[in-house]
Order: C-alpha cells, then sequence, then structure tokens
C-alpha cells in the first residue's frame, strides 16, 4: 500500500474543508421551516426534524426520545407535514389532545389508538408514514405489537417516548425491531442508541428546574397487617399460571403501600377468585387465568358459570393439593381481615400528610397520582368538603357538586395549559386527585407540585406523572413529594428481601422476566433495582445526546466547509462541499487532512454513514496500539479534537498508519459478518437462509437460472436492513414443493403492497472510508 495522494495545489486548510465535507455528506440539511400553522418551531425541534428526517430516509424508523414536555408532537407533525397520507398512532386518551394538536399545526393525519391495534384492527388504506406516540407501551409479547409490525412492514416508522427504556432492555430493543428486524434483540442498549434522537442536554428549553424529590412519612404503623401479608401461603393456581404465588403476594403488598382502599379492594378480588377455583375445585375442573380475570369482576350469577367454562381437569392427587390450597388461602385472607381491622386505619393520617401539603403550597396547583382508582376515590371521599379538590380516573370525573367532563375538569384546573379563561376562583380546582391514565400526553403546567400517594412498578412512570407539570411555560421549579409505606424502614427493608427471593423464586419457575418490585423506603429506592434501573435509563440517554452532540458538530462542519479562512491570508476561500459529492465515493481514494490537537490519534468517516476513531496516550508508550472504536463517546472526543485549525503539513507515515489501521478495521468488521458474527444475522434470517437452499435444491436444472436470480434477491436483502413486518411475513411462508414459486413469493415480500415487481436494492460494494482526519500537535 502506497503512501495516500494528498492535492499538492491545495492549502492545508483547504484539504481539511474537503475532508469534514466528506464526513457530512450523508447530513440532510435542508431548510426546515419554523413555522407549522399557529405553532413555531423552536430552533432545537427544527434540527430534531432535520435529524429524524434523515434518520427515516437512511433507515426506515427512529425514536425521538427528548424528554417530557419538550414538544415532540410537534417535531412528529412536522415530518408528517410531507407525507401523503400519515397515520398517528395513539394511546386512546390522549387521542383528542393529538387531535387538537394537528389543528393548530395544520397537518391533518389520519388516526388510530393503542387499544384498537391491541384487537387486532388495523385502518383502512395505506400509508406512507407512522407515527407512534408513547411507544414504550409496545411491550415485545403483546398483541399490538405484532399488529404494528404488519402495519409498519413497508413504511417509514417514527416512535415518540421520553422514557424508551422502562424495566428491561428488552423493551426498547422491542421498539427498534419494529424497523431494523429481530437484529436489535442482539444489541445492548448502548448499540440500540444509534436509531434514537435526542438532543443535547445543554439545549435551553425553558424547562422548569426540578427541585429534589421528599418522602412524606406518615404518623403511623400498619406494621402488623404487612406482617399478615408476607405469611401468606402459596394460593391455589390457574391451570396455566405457573408459580404464581409471588406475583399474587406482590400485588398484596402493593396495594397495601397505596392505601387501605386498595388493599381491601385487592382482597375482594382474590375472594372472587378464590370462589370460582373452589367452585370448580368441586367438578373436578381448574380455571385457565383468563378465565380468572374475567371472573374477578363479576358478581354471585357470573361466578355461578365457573364449572361450565372450565376445561382443564384435575387428577385425585392434584385435587386434595388444591383443597388444602383453598382452606389454607380462606383461612390466610380471614387472618389479614382481622389484622386489618384491629389496625388503625392509615389512610386517615395520608389524609392529613396530604393537606398539610396542600396548606404548604397554597399558591400553586397540586396534582396527585395513584395505580389504583380506589386509592384516588378513598382520598378524595375524605376531602371533597375541602375546597378546589377534583378526582378524575378512568371511568369518571367529579367534584364535590358532582360528576362533570374531563375536559371541563381539566379546564379547571389547568386553564392556561388547556387554552381557555380562567375559571371563577369558587370554581377552580387546586387539588387534581388522578390515576396514571394522566400521566402521559397531557399538558398540566398551571401545576407545580407533583405528588405520588404511591410508588409505580415502573420507575420510568415517576418521571411521567412529573412530566405533566415540568413544560415550557409553567412555574420556574417544580416539586415532587413521594408518600412513604406506612411502617419502618427496618421493617420496609426486610420485606423487600423475603419479596425479592419470591420474585426471584417466581421467574426461576415461569422462566421470564417479571415486573420491577417497587421501593418500599427511601433507603430501597436509592440503593436497590429502582434506582440501578433509572441509572440505566439515564445512562442510555446520555449515549444519546452525545449521539446528538455528533450530528450538531457535524452539522457546523457542513455549513463551514463552503466558506473558510485561510490561515495564511485573510481572504476568503469558497470550497463548495459538492466537488466531493460528484465523484463516485466508492472508488475514490479517501481525503487525508490534519488538525492541530493536544492529543494525538485520528477519526474517519465510512461510505455506510459510520465513524470509527482512534486516540493514543501521549504520556507514556503503549505497548499495544489501541483499537478503532464505534464508541459515542470517543466519537465525541475525536470530532473536537478533529475541530482545531488545520496543521501545516499531513505527516506521511501517520497517514499511511491510519489509512492502514482503518482497512484492518474493515477486514475485521467485514469477516464478522461474512462469519455470521454480526447482529443482522439473527436466528431468523439464518433459518431463512437455509430455507432458500433447500428451495433451489428443489428446483430443476432447466429452471435453476431465474431461481438462482430470485435467490441472489433474498440474500443480498437477507444482509441488509429489513422490518420486523417483513422479517416475520417471511418466515411465515408456506413451504412450497416446488422451490422456484416458494423464491418468488418470497421476494414479492420484500416489496410494498401495490409495487410487487420492484424488491428493495441491496448494495453489494465493499465498505470504504471517505476521509481520514489526523489529529495531533502541529
Amino acid at each position: 500500500m502506497g503512501a495516500p495522494k494528498l492535492i499538492s495545489s491545495r492549502t492545508p486548510a483547504e484539504t481539511l474543508a474537503e475532508a469534514r465535507a466528506r464526513f457530512t455528506q450523508s447530513l440532510d440539511l435542508s431548510d426546515v421551516g419554523s413555522a407549522l400553522g399557529a405553532v413555531t418551531l423552536r430552533p432545537d425541534q427544527m434540527e430534531a426534524v432535520r435529524r429524524v428526517r434523515s434518520m427515516l430516509r437512511s433507515e426506515g424508523g427512529c425514536l425521538l426520545a427528548d424528554d417530557v414536555g419538550t414538544g415532540k408532537t410537534y417535531v412528529a407533525l412536522a415530518i408528517a407535514r410531507a407525507w401523503k397520507r400519515p397515520l398517528v398512532i395513539v394511546p386512546a386518551s390522549l387521542r383528542s389532545t393529538w387531535e387538537g394538536a394537528m389543528r393548530r399545526a395544520d397537518v391533518p393525519c389520519a388516526t388510530t389508538t393503542h387499544e384498537s391495534l391491541s384487537r387486532g384492527a388495523t385502518p383502512r388504506g395505506a400509508f406512507d408514514g407512522i407515527v407512534v406516540d408513547e411507544s414504550h407501551r409496545f411491550r415485545p409479547t403483546s398483541n399490538r405489537h405484532a399488529t404494528l409490525a404488519r402495519l409498519a412492514s413497508h413504511t417509514p416508522l417514527l416512535l415518540l417516548s421520553a422514557t424508551p427504556l422502562q424495566n428491561r432492555a428488552r423493551e426498547l430493543a422491542a421498539q427498534i425491531a419494529l424497523f431494523v428486524g429481530e437484529a436489535a434483540y442482539a444489541l445492548d442498549s448502548a448499540a440500540l442508541t444509534r436509531w434514537i434522537v435526542r438532543a443535547t442536554s445543554d439545549v435551553d428549553r425553558a424547562l422548569p428546574a426540578v427541585a429534589p424529590p421528599s418522602w412524606v412519612q406518615p404518623e403511623v404503623s400498619d406494621g402488623e397487617v404487612l406482617e399478615a401479608l408476607l405469611a401468606l401461603p402459596p394460593p391455589p393456581r390457574a391451570a396455566d399460571a405457573g408459580d404464581g404465588g409471588a406475583l399474587l403476594m406482590l400485588s398484596l403488598v402493593r396495594a397495601w403501600a397505596s392505601s387501605r382502599a386498595a388493599l381491601l379492594a385487592t382482597i375482594r378480588r382474590r375472594r372472587r377468585s378464590l370462589v370460582a377455583i373452589e367452585q370448580c375445585h368441586a367438578e373436578g375442573r381448574v380455571p385457565t387465568k383468563r378465565e380468572l380475570a374475567s371472573w374477578q369482576g363479576g358478581d354471585a350469577v357470573q361466578l355461578g358459570f365457573a364449572t361450565m367454562l372450565a376445561t382443564a381437569a384435575t387428577d385425585r392427587a392434584d385435587a386434595e393439593q388444591r383443597a388444602q390450597a383453598i382452606e389454607n388461602e380462606r383461612r390466610s385472607l380471614d387472618a389479614v381481615v382481622r389484622a386489618i381491622e384491629r389496625a388503625t386505619d392509615p389512610d386517615l393520617t395520608r389524609t392529613r400528610a396530604l393537606r398539610d401539603l396542600c396548606a404548604r403550597h397554597a399558591a400553586v396547583a397540586i396534582l396527585a397520582f395513584s395505580e389504583y382508582a380506589s386509592t384516588v376515590r378513598a382520598y378524595f371521599a375524605a376531602m371533597r368538603a375541602d375546597r378546589g379538590v377534583g378526582m378524575l380516573t378512568a371511568n369518571e370525573a367529579r367534584i364535590a357538586s358532582g360528576r362533570l367532563s374531563r375536559a371541563e375538569l381539566l379546564a379547571r384546573f389547568a386553564p392556561v395549559a388547556q387554552g381557555v379563561s380562567m375559571p371563577h376562583p369558587r370554581e377552580r380546582i387546586t387539588l387534581l386527585l388522578a390515576t396514571d391514565l394522566l400521566s402521559e400526553g397531557v399538558n398540566l403546567q398551571d401545576a407545580a407540585v407533583v405528588v405520588h400517594l404511591d410508588l409505580p412498578w415502573n420507575p420510568a412512570r415517576l418521571a411521567q406523572r412529573l412530566g405533566r407539570i415540568r413544560r415550557p411555560g409553567g412555574a420556574s421549579e417544580v416539586t415532587s413529594y413521594l408518600m412513604a409505606p406506612p411502617a419502618g424502614s427496618g421493617l420496609l427493608l426486610r420485606a423487600e428481601v423475603r419479596l425479592r427471593d419470591k420474585l426471584a423464586q417466581a421467574e426461576r419457575t415461569i422462566g421470564r422476566g417479571l415486573d420491577v418490585l417497587p421501593a418500599l423506603s427511601a433507603d430501597a429506592l436509592e440503593a436497590r433495582d429502582v434506582a440501578l434501573t433509572s441509572r440505566q435509563a439515564e445512562s442510555l440517554l446520555a449515549v444519546a445526546e452525545l449521539r446528538g452532540e455528533i450530528h450538531r458538530i457535524l452539522t457546523r462542519w457542513r455549513q463551514e466547509s463552503r466558506f473558510l479562512v485561510s490561515s495564511e491570508s485573510s481572504e476568503c476561500s469558497v470550497i463548495p462541499s459538492e466537488r466531493s459529492e460528484s465523484r463516485d465515493l466508492h472508488l475514490a481514494e479517501p481525503v487525508i487532512a490534519a488538525a492541530c490537537s493536544e492529543v494525538t490519534g485520528w477519526i474517519a468517516a465510512l461510505d455506510d454513514g459510520r465513524l470509527i476513531a482512534l486516540q493514543r496516550d501521549n504520556d507514556r508508550i503503549m505497548e499495544h496500539e489501541p483499537a478503532p472504536t464505534e464508541d459515542a463517546e470517543a466519537l465525541v472526543h475525536a470530532l473536537r479534537h478533529a475541530d482545531g485549525a488545520a496543521a501545516r503539513q499531513a505527516n506521511d507515515l501517520a497517514s499511511i498508519a491510519a489509512r492502514r489501521r482503518v482497512e484492518q478495521w474493515l477486514a475485521h468488521d467485514s469477516a464478522r459478518r461474512v462469519c455470521a458474527i454480526t447482529p443482522h444475522q439473527s436466528p431468523l434470517r439464518q433459518r431463512m437462509l437455509r430455507r432458500i437452499e433447500s428451495a433451489l435444491s428443489g428446483v430443476p436444472r432447466h429452471r435453476r437460472h431465474p431461481a438462482l436470480s430470485l435467490a441472489s434477491t433474498l440474500r443480498s436483502a437477507l444482509e441488509g436492513r429489513l422490518t420486523l413486518g417483513v422479517e416475520r411475513a417471511l418466515d411465515e411462508l408456506p413451504d412450497d414443493q416446488d422451490g422456484s414459486r416458494w423464491l418468488a413469493s418470497a421476494v414479492a415480500v420484500l416489496s410494498a403492497p401495490g409495487d410487487p415487481g420492484s424488491p428493495p436494492e441491496h448494495s453489494a460494494h465493499a465498505t470504504r472510508a471517505r476521509a481520514i482526519i489526523l489529529f495531533g500537535p502541529d
């Protein structure tokens, strides 16, 4: 390999400018208007539109993960404005909110709901773009996820979520897999950030500051009831429940930590299930989980039909064990109820604590959340005589004088956010008790305080709740409080240890991950799994922000590559970046330039859009040369070092060494792909490759030529990007004795509906370097 050819007629500054131009050729810097109907986009929103649009063109999808309250809705509508028939998929509770935003932005879109997709219902017609709000709700095993995968098989997909990582990385991978395919499940969280768009944290969005959360400890101990709950024996199980005892105990402890009302409601539902199981047992039958769930909300008449619907039979040994379990369950629930009757009702003390918070923040509106409707109703029943108290659940909106509509309730609580006139002081709601129905997608920045009446399973829900009031135009600072369970910290920590042991045992038995146990105390919130999950989410979003910083640096390079002031004169030298764009980048030699920096290393741009970087330690002689990396933090550091003034001359030896390292890295990367040590070769794609070989083996010799062409198209497609919907459609194709016919059907799946003759093209050229920038002391 000879020395790179540097064009001697150019100054070092001109060479560096062209190298930077090549680094940025894939960026979409076309103009984005700030006007969106009656809405004016902020500069950070306009940048997000450019990045999302570029990602949709190159990858077919992305996840916009900016903070709650930063205006992701209008970024999505700015994207949808360019589509002929966009579809927006939202939770049913947010449909009216989105329709209002569409009217303000003057961007009409077809809409459907998460709940409709869960039922398998999809809107009619073809769409050229799909937006999914609150995409974290699409769990990998849910029916709505499978329906969306089919719907978005050949359509650009924009996902919106301020909290994309909920409990496990697999849930984030499930969202990315919709447009990347099953390969996403093989990637770690850091690798998945490639498809996440998030602005850097230093962008000024005029969001209110957040005060550290404070714990509210009720002055009552309900430890006897907690001990009775922890002493419950394993309950009788449904036919397909596995080891569900841990989950049933956890549900009771969660309800206890929320309110006495929630605990009693949970016990009532559990008694109804026990009656159904007992009736089935008397007939030698066992109900399923689904049947039990349908009976839990039923009355005595419905429970009478339990034995007619149950289908699983039991043998004698199992029947005796079940009879004993039913009797133990009944006695234990009676013991819990007796403990409840002896203990002081902690809801009275909790209500007083909430009243004290209202008095402390008398000048601002307060939003109080609970996961349980029974908890919300209990607080409202105790405080309905207080002035300015309202309640909102999935089934009703209520004030002291009676029911009213959800829209009217929100207008009385947050008139500024709802865009209505200020109500009369006697009608104003200053304390709104709500379930988590209200924790997503609603603007309530008139309030300045959030009270968590209980701690949800999912720690990301805490951020969603706070995000309702932490929005531009709200208070300068927002405050949050967490209502602690009614027991001492020592007992709570011991209870947590026991619950986690049971949860771990259940996971081993069931063979899958279960929901995260919420923290029961301040110590647990600081030190255990909830904090770990929160730190994991923060780390993930930090990597996404680094990728935003990479885009920001490259954007500035693209803008500056046309006009550069030479260090040798005061005249302005015009360097059009289109000069390099007009070449065949797959054949051209990389441009190699040098920039001044205290740190030595290089950064390279590849023609597939990736960047790799290498930095050396100048303070000591290294035994082994560091390996090039795609790590986001390393790339940001390298870009910042390569951002300096042009060096007087690129060192030939350093240029040769850098070029050699790039080519070695590319050879290693190619070998990994050939050997299937790559996320693209998922088990599903490997099955497809085997089916292609099987189909070819059954094709007669005289029909082999067209079959080979079809097989080549399929193999090329399997090496590139395929959506999850296309992968599953290929996998579900029935086997055909005629291999040619199966290959033709598989190629047809690759094409969008209505255009069966043009399967996607996949480039087969070897990856090359576009440009290399060396940095180090001049």
